[in-house]
């Protein structure tokens, strides 16, 4: 199996992964902000609802990005190369590749030390550290690295997107 192949697998697997993942992060946002609504309606108040909410809609944004890649659902620069030719274009789609995953390794990088300079701060109505919620990013930019290694180890596709 070459290094394509398994970290073809590893992704997708991750991937799967994080779609269940962000199904119950969906599921529970959804019933939270239900339960806030009825408990506004009924003269009261979640005082934990807000800032719950607010962390599972973070991490569902970075979780999805990671998706979105994966699907190749965003928007692409596809023939930024194509006037100079396919070796230019392949060129161009290589480094970019090499650009995005310096760039997630960066983040990677730092956000993992700030998750755990993080730890000792407790949010203002859970109380729980906020190292949990910080996590996501690194997390979420340490997929991406694994999706970004699988297009850099692969072929270029034609119209230059990986």
């Amino acid at each position: 199996m070459t290094l394509h192949q398994l970290l073809g697998a590893a992704s997708d697997r991750v991937n799967r992964v994080v779609e269940w993942a962000l199904l119950a992060i969906g599921v529970a946002f959804s019933l939270i902000l239900f339960a806030q609504v009825v408990a506004r309606y009924m003269g009261n108040s979640l005082s934990w609802s807000e800032e719950v909410g607010r962390y599972l809609l973070v991490a569902t944004s970075f979780l999805g990005a990671t998706v979105a890649y994966k699907r190749a659902e965003f928007i692409g620069l596809a023939g930024l190369g194509a006037k100079f030719g396919p070796q230019v274009e392949h060129a161009i789609t290589r480094l970019l590749q090499l650009l995005t995953l310096a760039c997630f390794g960066l983040i990677t990088w730092f956000g993992v030390g700030y998750t755990l300079k993080a730890w000792d701060q407790t949010s203002s109505a859970v109380q729980m550290p906020m190292s949990l919620p910080i996590s996501v990013l690194p997390i979420s930019a340490a997929i991406f690295l694994l999706h970004v290694l699988v297009d850099l180890t692969g072929p270029v596709k034609s119209g230059g997107t990986p």
